[in-house]
């Protein structure tokens, strides 16, 4: 007998896939930051070069959904990779070339295209407010070339103002002062002349059109522009990003543009709709201050900020970054904490940041070379970075503190980033739905749903102390209608508890564990966990296929088939599941299908399958 599917349930799904298909790439990924020096030689100079990081692209994201070995990142920003003289690369001097030591243009093309062919976007580093001192522009400015003098601010008569953080803003050269807000090496560009600009738009162009990255991290956004005692914000410094970002998305559609913006929330939405994202220091702060004092009263507010200024794919969340004491350290080696750090950010609205070996507990304290220690890969000479000499020594814990060990411990710190990363890439709820505080008998309990249009509500508890939690009781009102049988699953701990509803209400009374993450989703047990029966979700690889496929699931229950329709409705074939992962053989013409996972009483959603020639 052939079960048949109305023609508007298809359109429904249809729908409902190409509203998901129009999200835009930059609202849904994971990122991870990499110092290309540090991340891995390929070549046995002892500094990370591209090719190591072609290298190590399987790690970040093999390309394939239906594994969960690699990390699950599909975005990376590269830390400054164009050519300088120092070891950070923030002073550059030449904005069109790649630094030597990280090899040639060719080598980065190649690991772009690598990355693209895995699903994983590149943005990199421009740093613009400054240049180099040794930059040929500044060279050339210096000696009163009549063209290059003003791509600099240079005056006979400063004023003895200070920057920001009370540092000295003009330094004398050739009876003269040029104006540095970061430091002598670094002079600022003067962007009031017009060729300034006209060239690094150029550059811009150059990386964007020609050598196809996928956007850029902007260094220092907020100081492009100075005028008396204005030296941040300036109106004409918001204007030329806004510039700036439409130019990039003329050269390459849904191009990124995110700032660095180290100000408060309300300093920072000064650039809402000029750049695509800004990072939040603000609510790193607070997560980092919620972890570390058992109190989650800062991150509630942060989020609640955050909210307020922002949509939830507008601003970009992270722990700590390259210019930072490491999460560890900062945690003072308690990797219990670090693991619940992780899950703020990984089960928050925003788009989060890794900084790399985060996920492997890394250390790093300042001065800033100690927080850019090469990559630690493995237990072997130095951490597996190289075959050489590193261009800085590893830290002492790599031995135990590695990828290579921690991939083996499902209870690792590295297990812990990696599951998160997966469920949160797995639910759209994670990824765009709004964080709805919620407040439990436990005030130590950071708790939260997220809720919107976008999938069934997602619940959160992080346990913020070292302290185990009893009688944690909450009452919530879920999305959506379930019966007197409803089942909650633990997506975390992969475990299911009964509820009774009252008036499609729960009293939810459990207990947590010292730092526990729990991440709760709601559904009737006679349809099967998720909203309206949906069961955990699959994916398909690949698709599109010729006749062969791998399906797999989160979970496996008993009886558990995969049916797949034609569009009308037709069952097309069913094959029984018997473990995670499944090669499915679909002996049928080429065409456009839907394939459904039924286990017991259980149903999932559909999902389109492309059947090749």
């Amino acid at each position: 007998m052939m079960l048949k599917i109305t023609s508007a349930f298809v359109l429904t799904i249809l729908l409902v896939q190409t509203a998901f298909s129009q999200t835009k790439w930059t609202s849904t990924p994971v990122a991870y930051e990499i110092f290309v020096r540090s991340f891995y030689d390929s070549n046995g100079d002892g500094i990370g070069d591209f090719n190591g990081i072609t290298q190590k692209l399987d790690y970040l994201n093999d390309g394939n959904e239906a594994t969960n070995t690699d990390m699950g990142v599909k975005l990376v920003w590269l830390m400054p990779m164009n050519a300088s003289p120092s070891y950070h690369g923030y002073d550059v001097t030449n904005y069109k070339k790649v630094n030597p030591q990280y090899g040639t243009l060719f080598d980065f093309q190649n690991m772009i295209a690598q990355a693209h062919n895995r699903g994983i976007k590149v943005i990199i580093d421009f740093v613009i407010n400054h240049s180099s001192d040794q930059h040929p522009w500044f060279v050339k400015s210096a000696a009163n070339d009549p063209f290059y003098r003003n791509f600099y601010v240079w005056n006979n008569s400063p004023s003895s103002q200070t920057g920001p953080w009370g540092q000295n803003l003009w330094y004398s050269k050739n009876g003269s002062n040029y104006y540095a807000l970061f430091w002598s090496g670094m002079p600022d560009l003067n962007y009031n002349y017009q060729p300034v600009k006209d060239s690094i738009f150029d550059a811009a162009k150059f990386w964007i059109k020609e050598i196809g990255v996928d956007g850029f991290r902007l260094d220092a956004a907020m100081f492009l522009y100075e005028e008396g005692n204005t030296l941040q914000h300036h109106p004409k410094t918001i204007a030329f990003w806004k510039e700036l970002n439409d130019s990039c998305e003329s050269w390459k559609a849904n191009s990124l543009l995110i700032g660095e913006v180290w100000d408060p929330q309300d300093k920072v939405v000064l650039y809402k709709d000029k750049l695509d994202l800004c990072f939040n220091f603000a609510l790193s702060d607070a997560n980092m201050s919620a972890i570390n004092s058992g109190n989650p009263y800062s991150s509630r507010v942060a989020i609640n900020t955050a909210q307020q200024y922002f949509d939830t794919t507008q601003f970009a969340s992270f722990l700590t970054n390259h210019d930072q004491n490491r999460v560890i350290d900062v945690f003072s080696d308690n990797v219990s904490k670090s693991k619940a750090a992780a899950s703020l950010l990984l089960t928050q609205p925003g788009i989060p940041f890794l900084y790399y070996g985060e996920e492997v507990g890394m250390k790093g304290s300042k001065p800033d070379e100690n927080i850019r220690r090469p990559m630690q890969w493995s237990n072997a000479t130095n951490g597996g970075f190289t075959t050489g000499s590193p261009w800085r020594a590893l830290n002492s814990n790599y031995a135990s503190f590695n990828v290579a060990t921690m991939k083996t411990d499902k209870n690792s710190l590295w297990s812990h980033y990696n599951k998160l990363i997966h469920l949160r890439n797995a639910y759209k709820s994670l990824q765009l739905n709004a964080q709805v505080n919620i407040i439990t008998t436990a005030n130590e309990i950071h708790s939260y749903a997220r809720k919107g249009p976008y999938g069934e509500d997602l619940i959160v508890l992080i346990n913020t102390t070292g302290l185990a939690k009893n009688n944690v009781q909450f009452l919530y009102q879920p999305s959506g209608n379930y019966g007197s049988a409803t089942q909650i699953m633990d997506m975390y701990s992969d475990s299911i508890f009964n509820l009774e509803p009252t008036n499609n209400s729960f009293n939810i009374n459990l207990s947590m564990a010292p730092y526990q993450t729990r991440i709760l989703r709601f559904g009737n047990s006679s349809e099967g966990l998720g909203e309206k029966g949906v069961l955990s979700d699959f994916n398909i690889f690949p698709n599109p296929t010729a006749n062969k496929f791998k399906l797999s699931t989160d979970y496996l229950f008993k009886k558990q088939q995969v049916i797949i329709y034609s569009l009308n409705g037709q069952q097309m074939s069913s094959q029984e599941l018997t473990q995670l992962e499944t090669e499915i053989t679909c002996a049928i013409p080429p065409g456009i299908y839907f394939v459904q996972v039924i286990a017991d009483r259980y149903k999932s959603a559909y999902k389109k399958l492309v059947i090749s020639e």
